[in-house]
């Protein structure tokens, strides 16, 4: 078992030494205009030097209005494109692999919800938060899927070796699928086909953008009670933020 954990493995034109892959985990080490920083560049080499095959970067931002943290990396714009080809070449030269996760946080950020810059497919509080977004309009709707595939198209060219597209834990993809979430009468709503429809567009995108040759992952929660646990331990976090602010 252990020999086949380590043997390499090919998938699309990634090929990877091992099939070890470090899973994506928010670092908060990103600078607040979302660029990548030293200490960013930092953790990523001391993770790669343990010998993963694979390793997905934490959460970046596909638009200014889908960061869950100020903090959080961005890709929606060409200024990110050198900072994060810092991060690739780091990985590279110990010999892995690395794939960017593409993330909209959709009603699940407390800084958005305050501004009143946080949207989702239905105007329904945050789990977390308590807040309400604003519901997304058809437009709003297409902006975000063609700067998921902006997005992965600038990893591709900054030297990703693939792409995570985040569906799981509650965010904006989360929010399109689950029936808690979305209560939308148009073709984003309703039917399980219906609220699918804005991940398929999502992929179909991005596939569009960096190419049949290009890994694309997408990661879900497989169950409801997955998000409401995350839910539940984000609201934890936001009281202990809240005492330590005063």
């Amino acid at each position: 078992m252990l020999d086949y954990l380590l043997s390499p493995i090919r998938i699309k034109k990634m090929e990877l030494p091992n099939r070890v892959v470090m899973p994506p985990m928010v670092t908060n080490l990103g600078n607040k205009d979302g660029t990548v920083s030293d200490a960013t560049i930092a953790y990523i080499k001391r993770r790669a030097k343990g010998g993963p095959g694979l390793i997905i970067t934490e959460v970046t931002a596909v638009h200014p209005n889908g960061s869950a943290i100020d903090t959080e990396l961005g890709a929606f714009d060409d200024r990110f494109i050198p900072g994060l080809k810092r991060l690739t070449d780091a990985v590279h030269a110990t010999g892995a692999k690395i794939a960017m996760q593409l993330h909209h946080t959709g009603r699940e950020s407390f800084f958005l919800l305050q501004e009143g810059k946080a949207i989702a497919p239905s105007a329904i509080p945050s789990l977390v938060f308590g807040m309400t977004p604003k519901e997304m309009t058809i437009e709003d709707i297409k902006k975000i899927v063609t700067a998921f595939g902006r997005a992965a198209l600038r990893a591709k060219e900054a030297g990703f070796d693939a792409v995570e597209i985040h569906g799981a834990h509650g965010y904006l993809l989360c929010q399109f699928l689950s029936a808690l979430s979305n209560h939308r009468k148009d073709e984003y709503g309703g039917s399980i086909k219906n609220r699918a429809r804005f991940t398929i567009e999502v992929l179909h995108e991005v596939r569009t953008q960096v190419g049949g040759n290009f890994p694309i992952l997408l990661r879900i929660s497989a169950e409801e009670g997955g998000v409401q646990m995350t839910c539940n331990y984000l609201k934890k976090l936001d009281s202990g933020f809240r005492r330590n602010d005063g």
